[in-house]
């Protein structure tokens, strides 16, 4: 066990949270620093699979048949209504000789010469659905100077529950970045996520198929990554260009078409910004989306502005043409019955409530033609 200072604990537990994989590390340097033998960070909940622990120089088998078997212990159950403050000595919240007959005491700490722990409640994960937070293992000796030890977590417990929070945050937004990713790859349309610099973050199944074609779109290589989003053509590759850069600091799509050199119909291409923190180089902060060379941009912007089938978009843009369900039937090849249908999810889809203004709503959109 080595002298760790202050500073050079705060720099670990900050780099934990950046990389969740350096967490031991931090724990062990934390451990140091304060006299213990090690430590953890553990959450129980009664939502299956959200249970977890990271240990820092403890036994990790020891740490998965604690979850396993005696998540729910005398301590875990004493700390989960307590409000958020200072650490406390494990043994003011369950008398040790209580703790000592326990089955906890004989499989868990016993084996790792765990006298005693400083725990820190950390409050987002307590309550009703469980407890959780940060604790370091004392053995005898440390024990015997555990005020040392307590008075030491005191002083980096706001700095651990900060730590707490960001890693909560990030793990909350990488999911959400996943779940994200994951809904792309099922849509019909090539869509390329990109960064505010103009990176490529992600593409769906379709969005890879496109940029091998490398007909109009492609990426520029660069070291690092995948490339950055360009075109064949300087001046679209541009336009493209202002548009992302729109997009990420005012929050304003637009469209465009890139000519395709195979002399194909141009990719009608829209540009519109992701919801959510924009600030970080490496997040995706907007999506391109580029429909097959036979849809008409017009109808693509639309289906796209509003969450609609290709269907339902076609009967959008021929009725906020003027033609009326009549017209749209016979244009369309559509029941008059099957027109109105579509026009009800456009109406749910828009908000409006009338032909008329859907018509005034579609006219606003960039690049559709009345």
């Amino acid at each position: 066990m080595r002298q760790t200072g202050f500073e050079e604990v705060l720099l670990a537990v900050h780099d934990a949270v950046r990389d969740p994989a350096l967490w031991p590390a931090a724990l062990t340097l934390t451990a140091d620093h304060l006299g213990a033998i090690g430590g953890m960070v553990t959450r129980h909940s009664h939502a299956i699979g959200h249970d977890f622990i990271v240990v820092g120089r403890l036994d990790p088998a020891l740490a998965g048949l604690y979850l396993e078997r005696h998540a729910d212990n005398g301590y875990a159950r004493a700390i989960r209504w307590m409000p958020e403050g200072d650490p406390v000595l494990a043994s003011a919240l369950w008398p040790k000789a209580e703790a000592r007959r326990s089955a906890l005491h004989a499989e868990i700490l016993l084996p790792q010469r765990i006298e005693n722990h400083i725990m820190l409640n950390y409050g987002s994960w307590s309550g009703g659905s469980g407890s959780g937070g940060i604790a370091f293992c004392l053995d005898a000796r440390g024990a015997e100077a555990s005020g040392e030890a307590l008075s030491r977590f005191t002083r980096l417990a706001p700095h651990l529950r900060q730590a707490l929070e960001l890693a909560s945050a990030l793990q909350a937004s990488r999911a959400a970045e996943r779940g994200l990713a994951t809904a792309l790859d099922a849509a019909p349309h090539a869509v390329l996520l990109i960064d505010r610099t103009g990176r490529l973050r992600h593409a769906n199944a379709a969005g890879e198929a496109l940029l091998r074609l490398a007909d109009g779109l492609r990426l520029l290589p660069e070291p690092g990554g995948p490339g950055r989003l360009s075109t064949e053509l300087p001046g679209e590759a541009r336009q493209l260009h202002r548009l992302i850069g729109r997009a990420v600091a005012a929050g304003l799509g637009g469209r465009m078409r890139v000519t395709r050199p195979s002399g194909e119909p141009g990719w009608p291409v829209l540009v519109t910004p992701l919801p959510g923190p924009m600030g970080e180089a490496g997040r995706p902060a907007v999506a391109v989306l580029a429909g097959g060379p036979d849809t008409p941009p017009e109808t693509e912007t639309l289906r796209a502005a509003f969450g609609l089938t290709h269907a339902e978009a076609r009967v959008l843009r021929s009725i906020a043409a003027g033609a009326g369900v009549p017209g749209t039937a016979a244009a369309l090849g559509l029941s008059a019955e099957t027109v109105r249908s579509h026009l009800a999810r456009c109406f749910d889809a828009t908000g409006a409530r009338s032909q008329a203004a859907l018509a005034a709503l579609v006219a606003r959109l960039p690049g559709v033609r009345s």
